[in-house]
């Protein structure tokens, strides 16, 4: 019945609101077309009628500037020699210009900016906006263009005029902007429609108000920028013609009021002149009868419009009522069908403490019948009181009060609780659920207002449940006794298993020592040892799970020595790669304290059964690495995080979380061939797990495996006696890693950053000679050089060998190797290597062995014999006379012969004249005239005699780079030093070349 109300209704509203529609649009196309054709009307007679008057009135300010140009020539024409004769009569004679053309300033100005005035001199000419110097021809500016009062300035060139000796340039008037648009109407009209202003192309208003004071801005270009241009115009425009001086008009709009502004440009100046036109105004008195009509059209519509609104209003109040009341019944209905599975049910108000019942508990005896209306707390005390035993009854009744039910419903949308009531003498389990009721008005508010509580019967469900948590209970004991009794039997199987085995392997080890066995008996042997020790290893890991499983397995924190810690790993893992044909690196990233607090062991444990795995499945040829790095410290710990790679055979993704399981194995094609027991990660899972930590793997068949651990360790005080390891003193000391690993380098350079020195990286052992050459030529030596031993093209020791021979014993020399050093000792030794150090590097590593190898290189150097310098004869190459007598004076101190040439080419002809050996040593300037230094040098190693070969050249130059020592080098010379030099470098120079 109701659907066919409003398929009846729907065509006549449907037809209603369309002629209201029409008759309203209707109204409106018409004023808005009557309101357009006013505005074109008005745009097309402003345009014409601003054009005609900005044309006349620019021909009037041009006019009046033309004038006053004219007024300036014939001034300065009148002028004869005796007006120049000196400064009082130009004065006068300015003062008499002054008063008979009304001039504020009338004008000269000379070669130096010098303005001679009526009033005397200033020199304030950068106030003024014309090129004194190199004007032209007249030229009209504004001065003060930003205060109230605007001057206009008119300047001409003039000539064969001087005043005391100096020339006048250009004479110049200066007229208030009043004064001179005097006579030149620029106000707007009285009824403030149209407006006349000047500006200067940038925008700066000369006149009046910008806009005709519309626009609070005093630039005209900055207002027009907020302007809503109409039509074709645009702000670009705009900007462009009126910066550029062109003739142009626009229509906009500014603040709501409608415009069209003629700009044309002023001839003879910068200036445009523009007028402004309010459409607006003219617009609505156009416009105002069309208004009227419209206005009494518009007042019948509205009639109308109210009369079908009544009536439409009347009808659908009346379809809305109809419809509450369908959806009234249709809610009740709901209401009763989705609490079909509750025993009672109430509505309440909480603000109230009312409620109301909607279905009644027909087992409860209750004075509250359906639709009764009932005090809340009240009959739900009442309830608690007859039905909840009395342990229960109060945390039922403060699960029920109305501060628990708002607090609780604004976290949750639904709260309920179980309790058990006591009905004919039997204990029955119920549960109360309440949720909460917001109506649309209530959106803003959070507080919850009105609820409906529910009472379900859950007896049978109560029981069920009970009854499967007893038997799980049950079960669960019954595992954990089984669990332990396991965990004491492996523990006491593991144990008992131990003896014989240890036996069987001591035996197998005497019978392999027995010189008379047969090969055959030896490759027996040799089996049963390889298996009794993979037996062996499978009962240690079950002992270890057995004991974690136990819990009896417990931390030991204490302090140790990280370096050694890592060196200890390194070292196992390098035998075994080596074994097994495999490239093993570790990697240190960033800085790592060398000692730290925590269970040593176990961490021991953990990397040597994740690396175990790596080794064990990654085929020959592959690569096992691991990085180090702490990755966070704080509050006196570090959190250092190990990384763990291989390029071996890799897991499934399938089999990824199942990889800490015990006895968990990833079957391969081949069956079990690695011989893995599938308890290793489970052991080191449940360490890192003991330790606060955390793992994770990545994985992909036939790529690799990448497994990361992350420890916390307590951080030891012990760290900073580093820095007090003997008495070696790093401050000021350079040294030179070379690694063809660029990782190791950068570790190493922060490491040895930590203890004071200055590092330098080489990748390459040629790099590294270079390197060398140049610092050995400047006698600036690296106190310390550290060489991987492994790298391509040239080893450590061959760099080692061909340094030695570079700089003698002046560096200590360590080689860095990740590998066992003992079958290259020997020739390391020969080579000049004074220690090694394992990789990676750690700071009291390095500190113990350059301890070492500097008392080494302090003992060698005692040995070498210096050169007694006294009566050595040296030639001394310098073009500039006084350092040349400062050098003399400077060898002279230790008793050396010195001569002197002054250029390249003499020191050749000197030295080619001597007898062989005559000259010791020579010193040798590079920027000389006739001949440098360089091409000096190369000429007399060229010479055909035996001391040309051999005499020691030393560079003395300005140029340090290293491409000038790369020069020096490569010319034959055999160090050097930057000026000014150090006399003791000198000296220990000459001592070390000198033979």
């Amino acid at each position: 019945m109701r659907n066919k109300k409003t398929n009846l209704l729907f065509p006549v509203i449907a037809g209603g609101v369309a002629a209201l529609f029409i008759i309203v649009v209707g109204t409106f196309l018409v004023g808005k077309k009557a309101s357009s054709d006013t505005e074109k009307a008005v745009r097309a007679v402003s345009f014409l009628y601003l054009d005609e008057l900005a044309g006349r009135r620019e021909q009037v300010v041009a006019t009046a500037l033309k004038n006053n140009i004219d007024k300036i020539y014939v001034a300065t024409s009148l002028m004869d020699s005796s007006d120049l004769s000196g400064e009082e009569r130009l004065r006068a004679y300015q003062a008499r210009m002054k008063k008979l053309y009304g001039l504020e300033k009338f004008a000269f100005v000379d070669e130096d900016g010098l303005i001679y005035t009526s009033l005397g001199t200033q020199r304030n000419i950068g106030e003024y906006n014309f090129d004194h110097i190199a004007l032209t021809k007249p030229e009209i500016s504004v001065k003060d263009v930003k205060s109230g009062d605007k001057k206009v300035i008119i300047a001409i060139p003039v000539q064969n005029m001087s005043l005391n000796g100096k020339k006048l340039m250009v004479c110049f008037m200066e007229i208030g902007m009043a004064n001179m648009l005097q006579g030149v109407s620029l106000q707007s009209d009285n009824n403030d429609t149209t407006f006349c202003n000047i500006y200067t192309r940038r925008g700066e208003a000369l006149t009046n108000m910008v806009l005709g004071g519309l626009a609070s801005e005093d630039n005209l270009l900055e207002a027009m920028k907020k302007a809503d241009f109409k039509g074709n115009y645009s702000i670009e425009k705009f900007l462009g013609e009126f910066s550029s001086g062109k003739k142009g008009a626009v229509a906009f709009g500014y603040g709501g009021i409608e415009e069209t502004l003629s700009y044309v440009p002023i001839q003879g100046t910068d200036w445009m002149l523009t007028y402004l036109i309010r459409d607006s105004v003219i617009s609505e008195e156009i416009s105002s009868v069309s208004k009227e009509m419209l206005t009494r059209s518009f007042v019948l519509t509205v009639i109308v419009f109210f009369v079908f609104l009544a009536m439409f209003a009347v009808i659908v109040v009346q379809i809305k009522k109809n419809a509450a009341l369908e959806v009234e019944k249709e809610k009740d209905n709901m209401i009763n069908a989705l609490s079909s599975d509750y025993r009672s049910v109430y509505y309440v108000d909480l603000d109230k403490d009312e409620g109301v019942c909607y279905r009644k508990d027909k087992f409860l005896k209750s004075n509250v019948d359906e639709g009764q209306t009932f005090p809340f707390t009240k009959n739900f005390t009442k309830y608690a009181n007859a039905y909840i035993s009395e342990d229960k009854r109060d945390e039922f009744l403060k699960f029920v009060s109305k501060e628990n039910i708002k607090a609780a419903l604004k976290k949750e949308a639904v709260i309920s609780y179980r309790f058990v009531t006591r009905r004919g003498g039997v204990d029955r389990y119920g549960m109360v659920k309440m949720a909460g009721v917001k109506r649309n008005e209530d959106d803003h508010d959070r507080d919850i207002h009105k609820v409906g509580i529910g009472f379900v019967d859950i007896d049978a469900e109560m029981r069920d449940s009970l009854q499967k948590n007893q038997a799980l209970s049950d079960a669960l004991a019954a595992a954990e006794d089984a669990n332990k009794a396991k965990t004491v039997f492996l523990s006491n199987m593991s144990h008992e298993i131990r003896t014989p085995m240890n036996a069987i392997i001591g035996l197998d080890n005497i019978a392999l020592n027995d010189p008379d066995i047969s090969e055959k008996t030896r490759d027996y042997l040799e089996k049963i040892g390889v298996s009794a020790k993979h037996l062996l290893n499978l009962i240690n890991d079950i002992l270890d799970m057995s004991r974690i499983e136990s819990g009896s397995m417990a931390l030991n924190n204490e302090e140790f020595s990280f370096p050694k810690f890592i060196e200890s790993i390194n070292t196992l893992f390098i035998g075994q790669c080596s074994e097994k044909q495999l490239n093993y690196s570790c990697h240190i990233n960033g800085t790592l304290d060398d000692y730290y607090i925590g269970d040593n062991t176990k961490l021991r444990q953990i990397l040597i059964n994740t690396l175990s795995n790596a080794v064990k499945f990654t085929p020959t040829g592959g690569e096992v690495n691991l990085g180090v790095e702490r990755v966070a410290r704080f509050a006196g710990k570090s959190t250092i995080r190990f990384t763990v790679r291989d390029t071996g055979i890799g897991m499934s993704e399938e089999f990824l979380p199942k990889i800490f399981d015990t006895f968990a194995q990833e079957k391969q094609a081949g069956g079990n061939k690695y011989g893995s027991s599938g308890l290793g990660m489970a052991i080191v899972k449940n360490l890192v797990d003991m330790m606060n930590g955390d793992i994770s793997v990545k994985s992909k068949k036939g790529e690799g495996t990448e497994i990361t651990v992350t420890i916390t360790l307590l951080d030891s005080e012990k760290n900073n006696s580093v820095k007090k390891m003997g008495e070696v003193d790093f401050k000021g000391m350079t040294a030179l890693v070379v690694d063809d690993d660029a990782i190791a380098c950068e570790n190493a350079k922060i490491s040895l950053g930590n203890l004071g020195l200055l590092c330098e990286t080489a990748l390459s052992g040629e790099q590294a000679i270079e390197m060398v050459k140049i610092r050995h030529a400047r006698r600036e030596p690296y106190n310390l050089i550290l060489i991987d031993w492994k790298m391509p093209e040239m080893d450590g020791v061959e760099t080692t060998r061909r340094i030695r021979s570079i700089v003698g014993s002046e560096s200590a020399i360590i080689i860095l190797t990740a590998y066992n050093w003992d079958d290259i000792t020997d020739e390391a030794r020969a080579a000049g290597v004074d220690s090694f150090l394992a990789k990676p590097l750690f700071a009291s590593n390095v500190v113990e062995e350059f301890r070492y190898a500097i008392g080494k290189k302090k003992a060698a150097n005692a040995e070498e014999a210096k050169a007694d310098l006294k009566g050595k004869r040296i030639l001394l190459a310098e073009d500039m006379e006084v350092n040349a007598e400062i050098m003399v004076m400077v060898l002279n101190m230790r008793e050396m012969q010195v001569e002197c040439a002054t250029n390249g080419r003499e020191a050749l002809e000197m030295f080619s004249k001597s007898g062989e050996n005559y000259y010791d040593a020579i010193l040798m300037d590079m920027n000389m005239p006739e001949m440098d230094g360089l091409e000096a040098t190369m000429k007399i190693r060229s010479l055909d005699r035996n001391d040309a070969k051999t005499v020691p050249i030393i560079a003395l130059t300005a140029k340090a780079f290293d491409e000038d020592v790369q020069r020096s080098l490569q010319a034959g010379l055999n160090a050097h030093l930057s000026k000014p030099v150090e006399p003791d470098a000198l000296f220990a120079t000459l001592e070390s070349m000198i033979r």
